[in-house]
């Protein structure tokens, strides 16, 4: 997804603001005439001294410290230092030094949580600094009882959210069969905190944006659930509320209904560190304060023109947890055979991982990309970390009569398989190569779209990343040279990507007159007709193109889309009927010459001659469901294969995921 908004108006008023505001300041600065007999100014008190670290905000107190008293083993338990009003915290780390050892998760954020052993006993070192750089230091240990708790839920989620800030919890239990939990009755409710709407509160999962607040508060909640013998089991979850920084511009470039989340660079002492702090996904950055290249260079910039480094790479990447920068790492060493993707990265300024990132998306205002953790994870206690918030635009053409499904598959199957959140399995890397992979293709051409590699090394260091950029970039020549035809499609991507409600005529389209439109033009899937408001031309024509292309040439996967019936709600699209479909559209004759020229600006050193052996376009079979679709093999022999209770799961899950990837 590309956010394409450079908000060159706004800034243009602010330069304005800031010109002026200049002006003021050197006539105040000149003006006037102090003479020596002014009386000499009065010195500011001394501080006071800090108290020890305890519960209550003392005079003088930097934070404060949220713990439970008694741990239950086989719940959970969550621990936070919150900052006291007017304070800011920083540099955090929790390190363990006593007990079984534990995998903290969050352990640079300003909560934890574990699920301790019975009578384990187990000791931490807190450290952080204040906003003057003061640093603090602090020891506490958490103290299971013996016996193991039977009628305790465990609750998974993230312990701490921005004010704003989309989140999720989720209660488990280990010994909870399915069935229990299908003829189980769940109830959610708050106990303190801001009053926050949770939603649906009768399922095993809450999804919810974290209230707003002046200060660092806790919201506890609790899930209650009564098994059909009667038997009663509950849990708790303290989750820390943090308030955005006092400084916080009010036109923010991340604002109230889109935060920033909580992110820090994952290398804490790396080179660019400051800049990625106050340059990238800061809720202090606002259109006036944008850095410009000379602060925060193109990774492309600093390396000379040299293909980066994994070293390299990981300088710009910032993390809402460490698990996520080390599967990255793990990724691009292990998985990045061709380079692709160290060579795309040369046009970003940085690469933000986080569990509330959705959808991924890259911006010109920032040069960076933004990545959904949910495509990394590799064990199930990694997985709690991402927030279960569904994608903002997940609702958007619901009233449409038609649905368009895709997915990626490899041999007739499905390229990845899902995981169910029960029982908690881990994957291995291979697994995520290729949601991973194809969204890196989509967002880094993007990125090349804005700052393309021939451009690097003349790129000036005084300008921002949108003023840096070439006057007509990619998409602009793609639209120019090899334009899409369908303006009925470009009308409904204004419905299904932005959210425009659809008139009478757009609800009445059929899915045959989908397939009129689109199959006679030449792109690739109708996420490329998506033009914002005062744009001429498409982003994610370009994306699109490179994305499909890429999957294939490098990795032999295939990708399906069809144009069916309307999915309902609470239905699979496995079970849609397909209208119209091909597997690898990308082989078209019509649409290899637009691949051509979007892969020779985003990825020179493809050969191009390899775009002609794109495989042509199988037809799917119309009238057959989308998942009997899967297995074209068996088609051909005239046996449709009914899905595998793993493909089911699959498609599931493809039905969440459909616009969080691209």
């Amino acid at each position: 997804m590309a956010n394409i908004s450079d908000k060159s108006a706004a800034i243009r008023r602010h330069a304005l603001g800031l010109a002026l505001l200049a002006q003021v300041l050197v006539l105040t600065a000149c003006g006037g005439g102090g003479g020596s007999d002014s009386p000499p100014p009065t010195p500011d008190p001394a501080p006071l001294p800090v108290p020890p670290l305890s519960a209550e905000c003392l005079p003088g107190s930097v934070a404060k410290l949220a713990q439970d008293g008694a741990a239950l083993p086989g719940a959970n338990t969550e621990i936070a230092l919150l900052a006291c009003s007017g304070k800011t915290l920083k540099a955090l780390s929790w390190r363990q030094t006593g007990g079984n050892a534990l995998n903290l998760l969050s352990a640079r954020s300003q909560a934890i949580t574990l699920q301790p052993a019975p009578g384990e006993t187990y000791r931490f070192e807190l450290s952080y600094q204040d906003g003057q750089g003061g640093n603090f230091s602090h020891s506490l240990q958490v103290q299971a009882v013996a016996a193991p708790s039977t009628d305790a839920l465990t609750l998974r989620g993230e312990p701490s959210v921005m004010a704003g800030g989309k989140t999720s919890l989720r209660a488990t239990h280990a010994k909870l069969s399915e069935t229990d939990w299908e003829t189980a009755t769940v109830q959610w409710t708050q106990l303190a905190g801001p009053p926050v709407n949770l939603g649906e509160t009768n399922t095993r999962r809450v999804v919810f944006t974290a209230p707003a607040t002046a200060a660092d508060t806790m919201l506890r909640l609790q899930a209650s659930i009564t098994l059909a013998s009667g038997a009663k089991l509950s849990g708790h979850f303290n989750l820390l509320l943090q308030a955005p920084p006092a400084d916080a511009p009010a036109d923010a470039l991340f604002g109230a209904k889109d935060p920033a989340s909580r992110v820090y660079p994952y290398l804490a002492q790396g080179p660019y560190a400051t800049a990625l702090d106050e340059c990238i996904y800061s809720p202090r950055l606002s259109n006036a304060n944008l850095c410009t290249l000379g602060k925060l260079p193109l990774l492309g910039q600093a390396t000379g023109g040299q293909v980066p480094t994994v070293e390299q790479v990981m300088q710009r990447v910032l993390v809402s947890n460490d698990w996520m920068g080390e599967v990255f790492e793990r990724f691009l060493r292990e998985q990045d055979p061709y380079g692709d993707y160290r060579r795309m990265l040369a046009s970003v300024t940085a690469i933000v991982i986080g569990g509330r990132v959705r959808p991924a998306f890259y911006w010109s205002a920032t040069g960076a990309i933004y990545l959904d953790a949910s495509s990394l994870w590799l064990t199930p206690e990694q997985r709690d970390t991402v927030s279960e918030s569904p994608d903002p635009r997940s609702n958007n053409g619901v009233l449409l009569s038609y649905a368009t499904p895709w997915r990626y598959v490899k041999d007739n199957q499905h390229a990845y398989n899902s995981l169910a959140r029960e029982p908690r399995l881990s994957r291995p890397l291979s697994e995520v190569v290729y949601a991973l992979g194809s969204l890196l293709y989509h967002e880094l051409t993007h990125a090349a779209d804005f700052m393309p590699p021939h451009l690097h090394a003349t790129l000036p260091t005084d300008k921002r990343v949108y003023q840096a950029g070439p006057a007509r970039g990619l998409s602009q020549k793609l639209y120019e040279q090899f334009p899409f035809y369908s303006h009925e499609l470009q009308g409904l991507a204004k419905v299904l990507s932005f959210g425009a409600a659809p008139s009478a005529l757009q609800i009445a389209y059929a899915p045959a007159d989908i397939v009129h439109f689109f199959s006679a033009d030449r792109v690739n899937d109708d996420y490329a007709y998506s033009v914002p408001d005062g744009q001429s031309f498409s982003r994610e024509d370009a994306a699109m193109l490179a994305e499909e292309a890429m999957m294939q040439l490098r990795y032999g996967v295939l990708r399906d889309y069809a144009v069916t019936n309307k999915l309902l709600d609470g239905a699979l699209s496995a079970d849609l009927s397909v209208s119209w479909g091909q597997r690898g559209r990308i082989g078209e004759a019509a649409i290899k010459p637009r691949a051509k020229l979007v892969l020779a600006e985003a990825l020179p050193w493809v050969d191009m001659g390899l775009v002609d052996t794109l495989a042509p376009p199988l037809l799917l079979r119309a009238g057959q469901t989308w998942g009997a679709n899967l297995d074209q093999a068996a088609l051909a022999a005239g046996k449709a294969r009914p899905l595998s209770a793993q493909q089911r799961l699959n498609e599931k899950e493809q039905t969440t995921r459909e616009l969080r990837s691209r």
